[in-house]
């Protein structure tokens, strides 16, 4: 029987897909030298698997762990095949992707276990200054991997050879026939080489992402010139016939989202389709301005206009194969290099503008070239709709299709309404002896058209939070002065907020049924695509903020910066005309009088209470801008 995990450790799978400290234990399976890195610390990065570790086999699925130090050798020595323990390493959103990060402030011990070179030797680990003494169940699994994976390697070792007598027997052959070039070309390429029909392989910075169903749209740039792609031109507003979310016109001027292109003006930028697997991994980890490594992109010609794009395939023969990855700014290949200077070039010649996207943009994100002119306009259109004996109704129902910008998984699954949501029968247990109840929550998801009608915190700058990994279990109060002065460098943003929705169609008369859904972590970040960061010092970020969450709930923060009552309720007027579609999941938290804090309910609900609170949560919903 093989060893378990030893106990306070997790798989590697466990760690690569939450965030948080994990001890692993893994086998090597891919692992670059060491360097020094931008600043003045030393790293290595290698990737861990505990299990289909052999030769070829899915290393992009392993967890990459990143470690810095100042002194080199203080650097794990590990090589491909070797056995890695890491005690308490700290996996994170890094560019994008969940990486096991060591800074060199922190203290990962190690242990590394090498297959020896003579037969019948011992395996003695090499460990780390200071670690702790390994136990019994430590040794035994990671001796266990070592052995797994050098007999994988043996065996794929034999297999090459095999397949290597079989290569020299048939170019043999090959060669009393006319030359044939057997060489694999290299397929890396830059944007002004691509013609129709090549497969290449880019490194490219994204500009802008767009997602359909199950394919994801990329628009990425390496900032050369080819005259087949589409030309961005800088347009004012003044160009724009529409708008991002306000197909009729609700929003005033002040907070409207901005068009403005973003990116290199030109012809620069080409547009890749991606498709399963590839749209699955950029849906969860690529964002805006990030640099992404693609390779096998099918080059063509857009039907319509004959524009040159690109398409990333589901590769037939390993479906599983990922051809997208991220790239990091400190990763040392010559041709992102190249890549970075291109682009540092680019903005410095076009400083100017930028600068004049930013003062476009001014301080609400919002243009401000036409504000004037759009007032008059809107002030001519009022007395036209009073005039055509349009009612607000009649907008109301005009406004209730759903929002095209923001788009949800699982297009398939039926939209069900709130009441729905709220009276879901499969909660209802039945019982021999006619006893009958109702559970609490269950853990089920929705997909549902909503429009949001208010928010918490009242105010958007609160919407990303303080976290502190190292105290995230214990209340303030579990902490001394020490702990908390020593634990602020640890401190993190997150984004934290609720939404109070209810059906986009409301019949008149008829109760207005509404539930709170929260937003936080990872889908937060998967509905903006921004990461969270302290807004109060962060303007740019808190000005993207505020463009996305137009797009979402309208004109609602406006109104209700204006409103005199501030409470979590507001009036239907402040309510958005905005619908849109959405995923929500449903879960269960302990409810406050089960966990000591009686003040916060009454003896009557102590009484009927199961012990668990009903919530809602959006997921697999986002928001784009453009």
């Amino acid at each position: 029987m093989p060893p378990v995990i030893p106990p306070k450790f997790s798989r590697v799978d466990t760690a690569r897909n939450s965030q948080g400290y994990h001890s692993v234990i893994g086998v090597v399976v891919d692992c670059l030298p060491k360097r020094q890195s931008n600043g003045t610390s030393f790293t290595v990065t290698f990737t861990l698997k505990d299990s289909d570790y052999e030769s070829g086999n899915k290393h992009w699925e392993g967890l990459k762990v990143k470690y810095f130090k100042n002194d080199e050798h203080l650097l794990p020595d590990v090589k491909v095949n070797d056995v890695i323990l890491l005690r308490q390493l700290r996996v994170r959103l890094y560019q994008g992707t969940l990486l096991g990060v060591v800074a060199n402030t922190d203290h990962v011990a190690w242990a590394i276990f090498r297959q020896p070179e003579g037969s019948g030797s011992l395996v003695m680990p090499e460990c780390s200054a200071g670690s702790q003494d390994l136990s019994r169940e430590e040794t035994a699994y990671a001796n266990s991997l070592l052995n797994s994976a050098t007999h994988a390697q043996t065996g794929a070792t034999s297999s090459q050879t095999r397949k290597a007598e079989r290569r020299a027997a048939a170019i043999e052959v090959v060669e009393k026939a006319p030359s044939i070039a057997t060489n694999k070309r290299d397929k890396f390429c830059l944007i002004k080489g691509l013609t129709p029909g090549d497969f290449a392989d880019l490194i490219v910075h994204v500009v802008k992402t767009w997602y359909e169903d199950d394919k994801v749209n990329l628009y990425v740039t390496d900032y050369t010139v080819n005259k087949s792609l589409f030309n961005y031109e800088d347009k004012s507003d003044d160009e724009d016939e529409g708008r991002t979310g306000d197909k009729f016109g609700y929003l005033p001027n002040n907070i409207r989202p901005s068009q403005v292109w973003r990116g290199p003006t030109g012809r620069m930028t080409l547009q890749i389709t991606l498709w399963y697997p590839h749209s699955t991994f950029a849906r969860e980890n690529v964002k805006e301005d990030s640099y992404v490594s693609l390779n096998n992109v099918h080059v063509k010609s857009e039907k319509q206009y004959g524009r040159t794009e690109g398409i990333i395939h589901t590769d037939r023969i390993y479906p599983e194969k990922l051809n997208i990855h991220i790239l990091d700014n400190e990763d040392d290949d010559p041709r992102f290099t190249e890549l970075k200077k291109r682009k540092r070039d680019y903005w410095r010649q076009n400083k100017l503008k930028r600068g004049q996207i930013a003062e476009d943009l001014g301080k609400d994100g919002c243009s401000k070239k036409s504000t004037k002119k759009k007032k008059k306009e809107q002030k001519k259109e009022q007395p036209i709709r009073k005039e055509e004996g349009q009612t607000e109704l009649d907008i109301i129902r005009q406004g209730n299709k759903p929002n095209p910008y923001i788009q949800a998984k699982d297009p398939a699954k039926k939209s069900r309404t709130v009441l729905d949501i709220l009276t879901n029968s499969s909660h209802k247990i039945s019982l021999p002896g006619g006893i009958e109840y109702r559970l609490p929550f269950q853990n089920v998801k929705y997909r549902t058209t909503i429009r949001v009608v208010d928010f918490f915190p009242p105010n958007i700058i609160d919407f990303a939070a303080p976290y502190n990994p190292d105290s995230g279990m214990l209340s303030d109060g579990d902490m001394d002065g020490d702990e908390l002065s020593s634990s602020a460098s640890q401190v993190r943003w997150e984004w934290r907020f609720c939404l109070l929705v209810e059906d986009a169609t409301i019949t008149p008369g008829q109760p207005r049924d509404q539930i709170k859904l929260y937003v936080s972590g990872a889908e937060a970040e998967f509905l903006l695509k921004l990461d969270a960061v302290d807004l109060r010092k962060n303007k740019n970020t808190l000005l993207r903020l505020r463009e996305k969450l137009c797009i979402l709930w309208g004109d609602l923060e406006e109104r209700k910066n204006i409103s005199t009552n501030d409470s979590f309720h507001l009036q239907q007027k402040s309510a958005s005309r905005l619908p849109f579609t959405c995923c929500v999941k449903e879960y269960g938290v302990r409810c406050p009088c089960q966990t000591g804090d009686h003040h916060l309910t009454d003896s009557e609900h102590r009484g009927q209470c199961l012990g668990w609170e009903r919530r809602f949560a959006l997921f697999g919903t986002t928001i784009h801008e453009d």
